[in-house]
């Protein structure tokens, strides 16, 4: 983002100070999403809730009654169950009673559209809140002072706020939400609201309550800003930065959830003409899962016992049975409340069963012409995870708040590889956001070019390069990122119709993913979670499959060894990696002379959670392949004699906790004799003097070739017959005489290309039927 005026100098005082201070104290919390209830797990208070948060800033107030509480909005959506399945009125009432003095919106309060913000939440909660960035509705241009400012004058000092939403926005809601709306940049708008009122002389000081990533773009604001207040992202940040023009801004992000309470303190010394410089700030996070202040205040215990009451009769219903947990991704491997589903960037069983309901909505009720019926979630649709046991109407909608609507749309196969490639994310505020997808999808990635995107990530978050010189190059690895899909067991083709099934949100092209929007959706009206519930009712008690649908994969050969990467084979609850399904190990085997199979390697999974990525459960497997398993010629092989390179079909089989094959990839690799390790090629009527040097006949552009790759999910099952009964990799347990499990299909993937790191002129076309001996 660029701000409003690139490279202005701040001026020095240009009179004297009096030597007469004030001091400013803000507290602020972000992205309370509703957690109002306190919770503790193990002992340890995960979630310290409304009633700490109250008595924290009763003790501040206290201390300083001119101390003032911002939020950088979140407040509301996506929320803890005891709110949202009361709408989030149990919040807006205890935000109320804290006297909460001046909000921004996060993206969340636009959840149900612009009608609901402007018709209900802005004028149930007593703070102003504030969206500059945010034009076209009369009623949020005109909160606070007008044009996303607000200014309330505390001991003498003026002090302007500037609230401003993610420029994300419209990627993060529905369309319908955003309906008249424009969002322009956030850190610019800041910017220039931040000048006009100092310019004006309207403020002293000024406060960005930005919903946006404060470490990322704080750097970014001019020298008309003293402080910021930071969100969205649900990390913690405090620090002093040095800003755009040189500037020195207090910069506080309060994590999430109510976890932390930001600090800011700003000391302002009066010069001679009466205007007010700041020349001291500190910025603070006070923990409050370890604060012991329990005290009620303002009223707000009465608040939140009502709200568990009326929550528990509204919700009590029981709706299904489930056998086993289905969680969300975590950093940690912990699923308890402060580390569940903090991990978007990684494939989840929760997700995963959402995006099974979808697909079995859209086979068994919808059914549209298509050759291939998917279903897909977004992961921060998802908001709790489903618990073993009996599962209630409110614990389902703890799940999906949101309240979106099911549609579906019909894509091509070459469109849905493009949507598949979206999950990669550099130019935002997260690696990758790993969709949930129905069990009848095996995907296949090239681990080198996820590789790529998620370094252009790195580079983009810290500052070394931008988004728009990357361009190319993120275009570039996305095109290649995905190496194969299979739908249904069968592989999928670009010119394949492939109807879709997800909530309303992600088919217009939300959390990114453009490639949806391009097409034009049937929204039938009903809620997803409704959709959800009445398959968990239908399929019950079903168990959660461990099998990953999205792997990636390398290798490459080099001195007669090949080296194959997997990754992604792993979810990351430490519960889930230990479940007897789960994958524990990779064989790589090849049949031999004779009909015998020889073992290459054996390997086991590192199961090491990979924080805010996708690669969780690694396998590294180095073996060299006889010169007797060879069966054909390397694809790639060059049509000349004396420059075929012999290749074998090896199987990487992944072994679960059980002892079961759980999922089978084939990699075809050169081979060469034990004792080799550069082969030589067959005799010619003109022998080469230099059999590595480069072929004198259609040459390869890419002298160096990946082996290529094949996967299947369940080696043992039939494929699945047709898209109306598509196999979910969920499981059945033994329910009302049952004994049985209901298996996952095999699915094989088609072959995938990348680079390799050996240089060599034996690859070229291949001959069918062309027998190869030992060389």
């Amino acid at each position: 983002m660029t701000p409003s005026r690139p490279g202005r100098t701040v001026a020095a005082p240009a009179v004297a100070a009096t030597g007469d201070t004030t001091t400013i104290n803000l507290l602020g919390i972000t992205d309370l999403h509703g957690h109002i209830d306190r919770v503790e797990s193990n002992g340890k208070v995960s979630e310290p809730g409304a009633v700490t948060l109250a008595c924290e800033v009763a003790a501040a107030r206290n201390a300083d009654a001119s101390t003032l509480l911002v939020s950088n909005g979140d407040n509301v959506g996506g929320s803890a169950y005891t709110s949202s399945i009361l709408d989030d009125e149990p919040t807006i009432s205890i935000l109320n009673a804290i006297g909460l003095d001046v909000t921004s919106t996060g993206n969340h309060e636009f959840d149900q559209g612009i009608t609901d913000l402007a018709g209900r939440i802005i004028p149930e909660l007593d703070a102003p809140v504030l969206s500059a960035n945010v034009t076209g509705s009369s009623v949020l241009d005109s909160e606070g002072d007008g044009n996303g400012t607000w200014v309330k004058t505390v001991n003498g000092v003026k002090v302007g706020f500037v609230g401003v939403v993610t420029d994300e926005l419209p990627s993060l809601v529905s369309k319908s939400a955003l309906s008249g709306l424009t969002v322009s940049p956030s850190i610019a708008t800041a910017n220039a609201r931040a000048t006009e009122l100092k310019e004006s002389g309207k403020a002293d000081v000024v406060v960005v309550l930005a919903h946006e990533d404060a470490d990322i773009y704080g750097k970014e604001l001019n020298g008309d800003v003293d402080a910021v207040f930071g969100g969205h992202t649900h990390v913690p940040y405090a620090q002093t930065i040095t800003g755009d023009d040189g500037n020195e801004i207090a910069v506080v992000q309060a994590d999430h959830y109510g976890l932390k309470l930001g600090e800011i303190s700003l000391t302002l010394t009066e010069n001679a003409d009466g205007t007010k410089d700041v020349t001291a700030r500190t910025a603070e996070n006070k923990d409050l899962t370890t604060s012991d202040c329990t005290t009620d205040a303002y009223g707000v215990a009465a608040l939140v016992s009502q709200a568990d009451a009326d929550a528990a009769t509204e919700g009590s219903k029981t709706i299904a049975t489930l056998a086993t947990d289905f969680n969300r991704g975590t950093n940690t491997g912990s699923t308890d409340s402060s580390d569940a589903g903090s991990n978007r960037s990684t494939e989840s069983t929760a997700s995963n069963l959402i995006a099974d309901s979808f697909q079995s909505w859209l086979a068994g009720d919808i059914k549209p012409t298509a050759d291939h019926y998917v279903g897909l979630m977004n992961p921060g649709g998802v908001r709790a995870d489903y618990a073993a046991g009996e599962l209630t109407s409110g614990e389902a909608y703890q799940v999906q708040p949101f309240g979106n609507e099911m549609a579906y749309a019909t894509y091509t196969g070459a469109r849905l590889k493009t949507v598949l490639a979206e999950q990669w994310q550099p130019t935002t505020t997260r690696a990758a956001l790993m969709l949930g997808v129905s069990g009848n999808v095996k995907v296949v990635v090239d681990q080198t070019a996820a590789d790529e995107l998620e370094g252009y990530f790195t580079q983009i978050s810290s500052g070394a390069a931008t988004a728009g010189s990357l361009a190319d190059a993120i275009a570039a690895a996305r095109a290649k990122v995905i190496s194969s899909v299979t739908i249904d067991g069968a592989t999928l083709a670009d010119t394949d119709s492939v109807a879709i099934a997800s909530n309303t949100f992600l088919l217009a092209g939300g959390d990114s993913f453009t490639a949806l929007g391009d097409s034009s959706m049937t929204d039938t009206g009903q809620l997803d979670r409704d959709v959800t519930s009445a398959y968990l009712k239908a399929e019950q008690p079903l168990s959660a499959s461990y099998a990953k649908r999205q792997t990636g994969l390398t290798s490459s050969t080099a001195d007669g060894t090949t080296t194959v990467r997997l990754t992604g084979l792993s979810f990351t609850p430490t519960a889930e990696q230990t479940a007897d399904g789960a994958a524990r190990s990779v064989t790589a085997t090849v049949p031999t002379t004779g009909g015998s199979t020889t073992t290459l390697a054996t390997v086991d999974i590192d199961r090491t959670v990979t924080s805010g990525r996708p690669e969780t459960g690694q396998a590294s497997l180095s073996f060299a392949v006889p010169a007797d398993a060879a069966t054909h010629a390397c694809p790639g092989s060059s049509s000349s004699s004396s420059n075929i390179e012999p290749c074998a079909t090896v199987t990487l089989t992944v072994m679960s906790n059980a002892g079961e094959a759980t999922g089978t990839y084939t990699v075809e690799v050169p081979a060469y004799d034990a004792a080799t390790t550069d082969p030589t090629p067959a005799p010619t009527a003109e022998p080469s003097a230099e059999p590595t040097a480069e072929p004198t006949t259609e040459p390869s552009a890419e002298p160096t070739a990946q082996p290529t790759t094949t996967a299947s999910a369940s080696p043992s099952a039939a494929p699945t017959a047709t898209p109306r009964h598509p196999s979910t990799g969920h499981h059945k347990a033994p329910h009302k005489g049952h004994g049985s499990t209901r298996p996952g299909h095999g699915h094989k993937t088609p072959r995938s290309h990348g680079p390799s790191s050996r240089r060599s002129p034996w690859f070229g076309p291949v001959w069918p039927g062309l027998g190869l001996g030992r060389h």
